[in-house]
């Protein structure tokens, strides 16, 4: 994406035509690399997402609520005390790069009026959020660093705010820009602008030469034209050529965002009411994925050693299996010795007899232990019988109950995908613990936070519910559902339970396939094209009698073959 200062700089003369003279009213930290601000201006409410996360920062308006913590982190405190009810002054770029600067004058416990400074630094992995004071003294920053010998700077309460080094020319330098053209002595002119002139990304330093309609082979460059145009670029915002847009491909996926058409890319472009919502519909999955994977980090990595833990039991039952085939043929050596002691004494090492088990009764030769005598020779064999017998009868279980572990461990993954409320993994986390996937709970769900709930959908009046969870699944099977309802789930598929609710009424065959196709959707075989999904009547689906929840046993089912779906727009709020 050009993350750069062209799209940095439009995007702060935006927010600042929408949001100067906005009133912030609340204040969230959802992350603890990203803030909201709730602000309202001009008779109109906005959220203003901050995120200095190094994967993905980003700075723009958005329409997506986040789950927040309960108890709010320090830093959110902090802003809170001496942001709320302030007055946004104005939002712009600082120093010509990567930094947006947030002026809000607001008033101090002692009603004293103060102008302070929101810092966001989009930077990559250096990226912060800071609060400085009217002096730029840093009140607090949310990530604090003593001294980076990288960057050259102490991130640090009561230190003086200090701007990285600028090694390049700043876009606003037209006589150094222009002198650094003349130099231009060939080779690849965008490289050569990106490597020159600072917040420059070498994808928009291609899309002004072609705007330009430069000839980069030619020498000496049209120098005056491509001055024109990178100023063109770095003040786009209100001109004719701003256009935010979105580049799609050929399924309509959304590739990249952009202040305007970059034609030198021979892409597809969608255009957007604004710059934000370009941002948002390009970096809201991204981080959505992202934080679910780092917050479920732990669960999965619990899972990963849970299944090997298991794979390595089960080999090794499966090794002993395999030793168990021996049992038989201990047992007709025992007997073979015991019909044949009369022609045995202590010593022999062999004894060779007719095998009266098989069919040809051929000869066979049966080892034996010289220093035992004939008869303890055979009772051995007999114990080696009966230990095997005793054994398999052990392994057996023992495979059973491992391979049902593993199918019940791939549940737990499966739906650990489909969840990122704090209560649904906390749910799930308690899950492993009670099977010994983990020693200890990580988290403590606090009281007062909602317990986690099955995703709703209501399509052609008719409620739909799917667990994200085994709790919820077991909850919303045996406590919820009633024995008219109808309960689906994926054939051969680990997936959720999911359950129409016919309030004694029978639902059409397209509210069933709808249901199926949402169940194909939250399992393990959403990749597929078809999907066989089981339908039944609740009343018929029974407990398993493992005991673990989720698992069930039922009857008197049909089965639809579906393409997953996963309806988005029918999701209850």
């Amino acid at each position: 994406m050009p993350n750069d200062l062209v799209t940095l700089k439009a995007l702060s003369a935006e927010l600042n035509f929408t949001l100067a003279g906005g009133k912030i009213e609340k204040i969230y930290q959802p992350e603890k690399d990203e803030i909201t601000l709730n602000i309202r201006s001009k008779g109109q409410k906005y959220n203003l997402v901050i995120s200095c996360n190094a994967q993905n920062p980003r700075i723009h308006l958005t329409s997506f609520k986040k789950e927040n913590p309960i108890t709010a982190p320090s830093f959110c405190m902090h802003l809170r005390k001496y942001l709320t009810s302030g007055i946004i002054e104005s939002i712009n770029i600082l120093g010509e790069d990567r930094i947006f600067d947030i002026a809000i004058i607001s008033r101090t416990e002692m009603k004293d009026i103060v102008k302070l400074h929101l810092i966001a630094e989009m930077m990559g992995r250096y990226s912060n959020v800071l609060l400085l004071n009217s002096n730029f003294i840093i009140t607090d920053a949310i990530k604090q660093v003593s001294f980076d010998a990288a960057t050259k700077r102490c991130v640090l309460p009561s230190c003086k705010y200090t701007m990285p080094e600028q090694t390049k020319l700043l876009p606003s330098n037209k006589s150094g820009i222009t002198e650094l053209l003349n130099d231009f002595k060939g080779g690849d002119l965008a490289k050569y602008l990106c490597n020159g002139i600072s917040g420059l990304s070498f994808i928009t330093a291609e899309e002004i030469i072609f705007k330009a309609g430069i000839d980069k082979n030619a020498i000496p460059l049209n120098v005056d034209k491509l001055v024109l145009y990178i100023n063109k670029f770095f003040n786009i915002f209100g001109s004719d050529m701003y256009s935010p847009c979105i580049s799609t491909d050929s399924d309509g996926n959304s590739l990249d965002y952009f202040v305007t058409n970059y034609n030198s890319q021979n892409l597809t472009f969608k255009k957007c009411d604004n710059l934000s919502c370009a941002i948002e519909a390009l970096t809201l999955k991204k981080d959505i994925d992202e934080r679910h994977r780092e917050k479920a980090k732990h669960l999965f990595n619990a899972i990963k050693k849970y299944k090997n833990r298991n794979q390595k039991k089960l080999q090794k039952a499966n090794e002993k299996l395999n030793e168990c085939d021996k049992m038989d043929e201990y047992k007709k050596y025992g007997e073979l010795i015991t019909s044949n002691l009369y022609k045995l004494k202590k010593g022999d090492e062999y004894l060779q007899c007719v095998d009266y088990y098989n069919e040809d009764m051929p000869e066979i030769t049966i080892k034996l232990t010289p220093q035992y005598s004939p008869s303890k020779i055979a009772q051995d064999y007999f114990k080696k019988y009966n230990k095997l017998k005793r054994t398999l009868d052990i392994i057996l279980k023992q495979i059973d109950e491992t391979e049902e572990d593993l199918k019940y461990i791939d549940t737990v993954e499966q739906t650990l995908t489909n969840c990122n409320l704090s209560a649904d993994l906390y749910q799930i986390e308690q899950e492993l613990y009670q099977i010994g996937a983990i020693k200890k709970m990580k988290t403590k769900m606090p009281k007062s936070a909602k317990e986690g709930s099955p995703i709703l959908y209501e399509y052609e009046n008719f409620l739909i519910a799917v667990g994200k969870n085994n709790f919820q699944n077991d909850k919303l099977t045996f406590k919820t559902a009633n024995g008219g309802d109808i309960w689906l789930h994926t054939l051969n598929y680990h997936g959720s339970h999911t359950v129409i609710f016919t309030d004694g009424e029978n639902p059409p065959d397209n509210v069933i396939t709808f249901a199926a196709q949402v169940a194909a959707f939250y399992s393990n075989g959403n990749q597929n094209d078809k999907v066989p999904v089981d339908y039944t009547l609740k009343k018929f689906v029974k407990r398993n009698p493992n005991g673990k929840p989720g698992m069930v046993t039922y009857t008197n089912q049909k089965t639809a073959y579906v393409k997953p779906c996963e309806y988005k727009e029918y999701i209850k709020d």
